[in-house]
């Protein structure tokens, strides 16, 4: 098949993507690879993009037409119907335009995914607290996980479990702010084990904040789950 007919069978499962028109097996197989290609992502963004310009055009010949056809016919209530229509497009993708996410966040999105937290022993009472916190993290109740955490962070502020957890509660909740400087610590404990996937995830807090510098000086190239998937989002930096 040559480079050409590539682009072409590309070009079609994208648009299909994007018309919702994909079979739900194709649309998984499709969604997974989105997340691990930013290339394919980039391509997705700039197809939806040229969609809508097109939408867009295509509106604009149809006010046209209709504009011709109430003046033929001696109606004028175009007058009104007709700029008020065209406002309400324009001012729509106005606001799409100025709220679409930035390429930093699409990145994040793209790659970031919530630890799944650890199994909950319903017959422990020393870690009662922790637990019953650590369910609400699973059920993705992040506020209530870091509320219930807190007070034991502060009991215990060099537990590797408790800041490695409220720092993945605190990214679920795009609160980079709050999770940063707990990753940091634990990029830099070497013993825990939350170092790996700590490193990972700061790597991604600063992708989302776009702090470029601190995400390449994150050391992931020698580590078999992460490396790879790190070095492609360096490259879209």
């Amino acid at each position: 098949m040559n480079e050409g007919a590539l682009n072409r069978d590309r070009f079609e499962i994208i648009e299909a993507y994007l018309l919702g028109t994909l079979g739900p097996q194709e649309r998984a197989r499709f969604e997974q690879d989105l997340q691990a290609d930013a290339v394919l992502q980039a391509e997705v963004d700039m197809q939806r993009e040229n969609m809508l310009a097109i939408e867009l055009g295509g509106f604009d010949r149809l006010l046209q037409k209709m504009r011709s056809e109430a003046h033929e016919n001696g109606f004028n209530w175009s007058r009104y119907l007709i700029p008020a229509a065209a406002a309400v497009l324009l001012l729509t993708a106005g606001l799409w335009w100025m709220n679409r996410p930035s390429d930093a966040e699409r990145l994040f999105a793209g790659h970031f995914t919530a630890d799944p937290g650890l199994p909950v022993t319903m017959s422990a009472t020393e870690d009662h607290a922790f637990q019953d916190a650590m369910v609400a993290y699973k059920l993705g109740e992040y506020a209530e996980a870091r509320t219930k955490w807190a007070p034991l962070l502060q009991q215990k502020p060099t537990n590797d479990t408790l800041r490695y957890f409220m720092a993945s509660a605190a990214l679920a909740m795009n609160d980079q702010v709050a999770a940063i400087p707990l990753l940091q610590g634990l990029q830099n404990d070497t013993t825990s084990v939350f170092h790996t996937k700590a490193q990972w995830y700061l790597f991604l807090a600063y992708v989302k904040v776009g702090d470029a510098t601190n995400a390449r000086a994150v050391r992931l190239d020698d580590q078999a789950t992460y490396g790879e998937r790190a070095e492609r989002i360096k490259a879209s930096l």
